[in-house]
């Protein structure tokens, strides 16, 4: 993507309709993501790019999770520890994990109505010149929520701080509960993958996904992992309709089951792993609930050591998690 290509994405609202400091559409900020993504280039680039890039991060950090990136000293302070999981029985692959998952959400435990709302706890990598405050590792509640007229609003809320091995630890400012961003869309302003609510179907399912990665080649597992995580971040799925994304992940080549683990909140989940097409450098990881089989979070690590950030390889830069709402920290 070049600095012209997002240029066009950040003017994409009409401004005969749109206020001036309205918040960025989301399928603007997917393109952001996509920059922040992409493996460095080892090339000397002009000042100018890099500016432009600097201020791509600075705004994409900013809207999604509140906290503010910019270049600084080292960026060599841990992130959190990756999950350690442990192997499926032999003979089990993803395929038979994916069916799992699905008989369980065809029994019906766990099941909600599908919402224009996706309410998600995450942790985004965000660089400190202070190396000690890299330690702590400040949680955020995103809570998007939009209407039919394509009105809507995203609240971002600090939740509690941990440590790398994800015990609470305690929190410096902001405070949990303690609203540190918030956005409003008009009428009309809100651009969603699915205006309506998909079809619980495996071709439905597809061509979201497609249209969520924007991808013009077949899926690859990677893709459909990422597709997975654009489509929970703007709505909250039926089991039926979690059921049809997980046959398009099934079919896709590249997936790998990890094993089951606990998440970072104490759940008992399975991982599904793939690499995407345009992000060689990252492996991303979809888990999924071994009660319900319902799709309870995303996470995102580096394969190789990311020499630009100084982190070594196999730093997660991103998780989320979803079905977190009955928690007594969770929004309202």
């Amino acid at each position: 993507m070049t600095d012209d290509d997002l240029a066009r994405a950040l003017r994409r609202m009409d401004p005969a309709e749109t206020p001036l400091d309205a918040p960025l559409p989301l399928d603007a900020e997917r393109r952001l993501r996509q920059i922040l993504d992409r493996p460095p280039v080892r090339r000397r680039r002009p000042a100018l790019a890099w500016t432009s890039a600097a201020a791509a991060v600075v705004v994409i950090l900013t809207i999604v999770t509140g906290v503010l990136w910019m270049p600084g000293t080292s960026a060599s302070a841990l992130t959190p520890k990756p999950l350690v999981y442990t192997a499926v029985p032999s003979g089990t692959g993803a395929a038979e994990v994916i069916a799992q998952a699905q008989e369980r959400l065809a029994a019906g435990e766990g099941d909600v109505a599908a919402e224009r709302r996706s309410l998600s706890l995450g942790w985004y990598f965000s660089a400190s010149p202070d190396g000690a405050e890299a330690t702590v590792f400040r949680r955020e509640w995103v809570d998007l929520r939009w209407n039919e007229d394509f009105s809507g609003s995203v609240v971002t809320t600090a939740a509690e701080a941990t440590n790398a091995d994800g015990d609470t630890v305690p929190n410096v400012d902001p405070a949990p509960g303690t609203v540190v961003g918030e956005m409003r869309y008009v009428r009309n302003q809100f651009r969603p993958l699915s205006p309506a609510p998909p079809d619980a179907s495996a071709e439905a399912m597809r061509a979201l996904l497609t249209t969520a990665t924007g991808a013009t080649e077949a899926l690859n597992a990677g893709d459909a992992l990422v597709g997975v995580r654009s489509v929970q971040g703007e709505w909250t799925l039926s089991n039926a309709q979690q059921s049809a994304l997980l046959d398009v992940v099934a079919a896709s080549p590249g997936l790998r089951a990890l094993g089951t683990t606990e998440d970072r909140l104490g759940r008992a989940v399975v991982g599904l792993a793939g690499i995407p097409s345009v992000t060689a450098n990252t492996e991303v990881t979809l888990l999924l609930s071994t009660e319900t089989g319902r799709i309870v979070g995303f996470e995102s690590a580096l394969i190789d050591a990311n020499t630009d950030l100084d982190l070594p390889a196999g730093s997660l830069t991103e998780y989320a998690l979803w079905d977190a709402q009955d928690r007594e920290d969770a929004p309202r």
